[in-house]
Order: structure tokens, then sequence, then C-alpha cells
């Protein structure tokens, strides 16, 4: 089965995710802020709101 999927020089790949599992990772620290870039203004916005909702989760 042939992927379609680019590596950028930076070890990043680009990758569509659900909103909703995003936070899921989040809030269960599965992933780290520093492992996420965004290429856009709306995305960095979005996941932005959605780690202060993990984080005001946690406590």
């Amino acid at each position: 089965m042939p992927t379609n999927h680019t590596i950028h020089d930076d070890g990043f790949i680009t990758l569509s995710l659900k909103a909703s599992v995003l936070q899921q990772m989040l809030s269960k620290e599965s992933v780290h802020m520093t492992d996420i870039h965004c290429h856009c203004t709306q995305s960095k916005q979005i996941i932005q709101q959605l780690l202060l909702q993990a984080a005001i989760e946690k406590v």
C-alpha cells in the first residue's frame, strides 16, 4: 500500500487529526506541545485553545 506523506527537513510530517483526538492526547500528556508545528494562523489558534482546555481539565 503506497503512503502519501511528506517529511519536512525539520522531521515533521503533515497530518490531519480531529480536534477532539488532539485534545485527548494533550489531556493525557500523550503528546507534548513542542511536538506540534502549524503552518497557518487558524490551526495555531485552534491548537492554543485545545492546549488551554487540556490545562484547565488538569486543575
